[in-house]
Protein backbone atom coordinates (compact mmCIF):
# COMPACT_ATOMS: atom_id res chain seq x y z
CA UNK A 1 0.00 0.00 0.00
CA UNK A 2 3.13 2.73 0.96
CA UNK A 3 4.54 1.44 -1.95
CA UNK A 4 1.42 2.68 -4.24
CA UNK A 5 1.27 5.49 -2.26
CA UNK A 6 4.94 6.96 -3.22
CA UNK A 7 4.47 5.40 -6.72
CA UNK A 8 1.11 8.04 -6.78
CA UNK A 9 3.70 11.10 -5.56
CA UNK A 10 6.33 10.03 -7.93
CA UNK A 11 3.36 10.08 -10.78
CA UNK A 12 2.40 13.51 -9.93
CA UNK A 13 5.82 15.38 -9.45
CA UNK A 14 6.09 13.55 -13.06
CA UNK A 15 2.95 14.90 -14.46
CA UNK A 16 3.95 18.62 -12.67
CA UNK A 17 7.45 18.15 -14.58
CA UNK A 18 5.38 17.22 -17.70
CA UNK A 19 2.92 19.87 -17.66
CA UNK A 20 5.82 22.64 -17.35
CA UNK A 21 6.39 22.99 -13.58
CA UNK A 22 10.08 23.67 -13.06
CA UNK A 23 11.69 20.65 -11.42
CA UNK A 24 11.72 22.38 -8.02
CA UNK A 25 7.91 23.26 -8.10
CA UNK A 26 7.66 19.43 -8.86
CA UNK A 27 9.69 19.08 -6.47
CA UNK A 28 7.98 20.73 -3.41
CA UNK A 29 4.74 19.87 -4.71
CA UNK A 30 5.72 15.80 -4.23
CA UNK A 31 7.20 17.30 -0.86
CA UNK A 32 4.04 19.07 0.16
CA UNK A 33 1.83 15.45 -0.58
CA UNK A 34 4.15 13.75 1.20
CA UNK A 35 4.39 15.56 4.26
CA UNK A 36 0.21 15.71 4.12
CA UNK A 37 0.04 11.36 3.49
CA UNK A 38 2.27 11.14 6.78
CA UNK A 39 0.69 13.65 9.27
CA UNK A 40 -1.00 12.42 12.12
CA UNK A 41 -4.78 14.49 11.45
CA UNK A 42 -6.28 12.78 14.75
CA UNK A 43 -5.88 10.88 17.91
CA UNK A 44 -8.70 8.86 17.43
CA UNK A 45 -9.98 5.93 15.98
CA UNK A 46 -13.43 5.27 14.98
CA UNK A 47 -15.64 1.86 14.74
CA UNK A 48 -18.77 0.89 13.41
CA UNK A 49 -19.62 -2.57 13.34
CA UNK A 50 -16.09 -3.64 14.40
CA UNK A 51 -14.75 -2.08 10.73
CA UNK A 52 -11.97 1.23 12.18
CA UNK A 53 -13.09 4.15 9.88
CA UNK A 54 -10.06 4.82 7.88
CA UNK A 55 -8.86 8.35 5.17
CA UNK A 56 -7.66 7.68 1.84
CA UNK A 57 -4.20 8.24 2.07
CA UNK A 58 -3.84 9.81 -1.76
CA UNK A 59 -6.77 12.08 -0.98
CA UNK A 60 -5.10 13.02 2.62
CA UNK A 61 -1.57 13.58 0.52
CA UNK A 62 -3.28 15.76 -2.69
CA UNK A 63 -5.94 17.71 -0.21
CA UNK A 64 -4.42 17.88 3.33
CA UNK A 65 -6.81 16.41 4.64
CA UNK A 66 -9.42 13.22 3.64
CA UNK A 67 -13.07 12.37 5.68
CA UNK A 68 -13.14 9.07 7.39
CA UNK A 69 -14.95 6.22 5.89
CA UNK A 70 -16.02 2.84 6.83
CA UNK A 71 -15.63 0.50 3.72
CA UNK A 72 -18.22 -2.07 4.35
CA UNK A 73 -21.75 -1.87 4.53
CA UNK A 74 -22.95 -1.42 8.47
CA UNK A 75 -26.42 -2.90 10.18
CA UNK A 76 -28.87 -0.74 10.45
CA UNK A 77 -28.48 -0.15 14.44
CA UNK A 78 -24.89 0.08 13.93
CA UNK A 79 -22.11 -0.58 17.13
CA UNK A 80 -20.28 2.98 17.62
CA UNK A 81 -16.85 2.96 19.27
CA UNK A 82 -13.91 5.03 19.58
CA UNK A 83 -10.63 4.79 21.18
CA UNK A 84 -8.47 7.97 22.15
CA UNK A 85 -4.51 6.95 20.90
CA UNK A 86 -2.84 9.36 23.56
CA UNK A 87 -5.33 10.70 26.62
CA UNK A 88 -2.84 12.93 27.75
CA UNK A 89 -3.61 15.16 24.55
CA UNK A 90 -7.26 16.01 24.87
CA UNK A 91 -6.42 16.76 28.70
CA UNK A 92 -9.99 17.50 30.61
CA UNK A 93 -12.96 15.96 28.68
CA UNK A 94 -16.40 18.39 28.97
CA UNK A 95 -18.62 15.82 26.82
CA UNK A 96 -18.68 13.67 23.65
CA UNK A 97 -21.58 14.38 20.97
CA UNK A 98 -22.72 12.49 18.30
CA UNK A 99 -24.37 13.54 15.64
CA UNK A 100 -26.01 12.07 12.46
CA UNK A 101 -26.63 13.03 9.10
CA UNK A 102 -28.20 11.72 6.56
CA UNK A 103 -27.44 11.96 2.81
CA UNK A 104 -30.20 14.61 1.18
CA UNK A 105 -29.68 15.07 -2.79
CA UNK A 106 -26.14 15.08 -3.76
CA UNK A 107 -24.42 16.13 -0.58
CA UNK A 108 -25.55 15.95 3.40
CA UNK A 109 -28.56 17.63 4.81
CA UNK A 110 -26.67 20.45 7.08
CA UNK A 111 -29.13 19.69 10.03
CA UNK A 112 -28.65 16.70 12.26
CA UNK A 113 -31.28 13.95 11.97
CA UNK A 114 -30.35 12.95 15.44
CA UNK A 115 -28.36 14.62 17.98
CA UNK A 116 -26.65 11.94 20.94
CA UNK A 117 -25.27 13.71 24.29
CA UNK A 118 -25.45 12.39 27.75
CA UNK A 119 -28.81 13.20 29.54
CA UNK A 120 -27.17 14.66 32.44
CA UNK A 121 -24.47 17.21 30.60
CA UNK A 122 -23.07 18.17 33.91
CA UNK A 123 -22.08 14.54 35.27
CA UNK A 124 -18.69 14.09 33.36
CA UNK A 125 -19.09 10.09 34.15
CA UNK A 126 -22.16 10.16 31.66
CA UNK A 127 -20.40 10.98 28.69
CA UNK A 128 -19.64 7.66 26.01
CA UNK A 129 -16.31 6.24 27.37
CA UNK A 130 -13.43 5.13 24.92
CA UNK A 131 -13.31 1.31 23.95
CA UNK A 132 -16.82 0.68 24.77
CA UNK A 133 -19.24 -0.61 22.56
CA UNK A 134 -22.44 1.48 21.80
CA UNK A 135 -25.63 -0.29 19.92
CA UNK A 136 -26.56 3.18 18.47
CA UNK A 137 -30.06 2.01 17.69
CA UNK A 138 -30.48 1.49 21.29
CA UNK A 139 -28.69 3.84 23.37
CA UNK A 140 -30.93 3.84 26.56
CA UNK A 141 -31.39 5.86 29.27
CA UNK A 142 -28.04 7.43 29.93
CA UNK A 143 -28.74 9.35 26.77
CA UNK A 144 -30.87 11.80 24.94
CA UNK A 145 -31.10 11.70 21.30
CA UNK A 146 -32.91 14.14 19.64
CA UNK A 147 -34.23 14.10 16.01
CA UNK A 148 -34.23 17.00 13.69
CA UNK A 149 -37.44 18.82 15.01
CA UNK A 150 -35.15 19.02 18.10
CA UNK A 151 -38.19 16.08 19.39
CA UNK A 152 -36.57 13.72 22.22
CA UNK A 153 -36.48 10.04 20.40
CA UNK A 154 -35.31 6.70 21.74
CA UNK A 155 -33.66 5.52 19.35
CA UNK A 156 -32.02 6.23 16.19
CA UNK A 157 -33.48 4.72 13.24
CA UNK A 158 -31.53 3.90 10.56
CA UNK A 159 -32.48 3.59 7.00
CA UNK A 160 -31.22 0.22 5.16
CA UNK A 161 -29.38 1.33 1.81
CA UNK A 162 -28.95 5.22 3.19
CA UNK A 163 -25.70 6.28 3.33
CA UNK A 164 -24.74 8.46 6.44
CA UNK A 165 -22.53 11.47 7.86
CA UNK A 166 -21.35 10.61 11.58
CA UNK A 167 -19.72 13.53 13.20
CA UNK A 168 -17.91 12.64 16.46
CA UNK A 169 -17.32 16.01 18.59
CA UNK A 170 -15.06 15.52 22.08
CA UNK A 171 -15.03 18.72 23.63
CA UNK A 172 -12.29 19.06 26.10
CA UNK A 173 -8.58 20.91 26.80
CA UNK A 174 -7.82 20.13 23.50
CA UNK A 175 -11.03 19.18 21.03
CA UNK A 176 -11.08 17.24 18.31
CA UNK A 177 -14.56 17.02 15.63
CA UNK A 178 -14.02 14.48 13.10
CA UNK A 179 -16.07 13.04 10.09
CA UNK A 180 -17.32 9.55 9.23
CA UNK A 181 -19.20 8.79 6.25
CA UNK A 182 -20.59 5.20 6.13
CA UNK A 183 -23.62 3.17 4.43
CA UNK A 184 -26.37 1.14 5.92
CA UNK A 185 -26.91 -2.82 4.39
Amino acid sequence: MLRRIMMSVALLAGLGLASGCSGSGAGMQAFRIGKNMHRKDTNLRVYLDGQEAKQSKLKKGLAGYAAFKVKEEVGTSPVFKYEIIDSEKFGYIKDVVLLVHQKFEADFSDIADYKIFPRDMQDDDSNMKPGVDYDLGNLGQPFKILDKKDNEVTKVAFVPGQEYLLVLTISADKSETIQIYFKTK
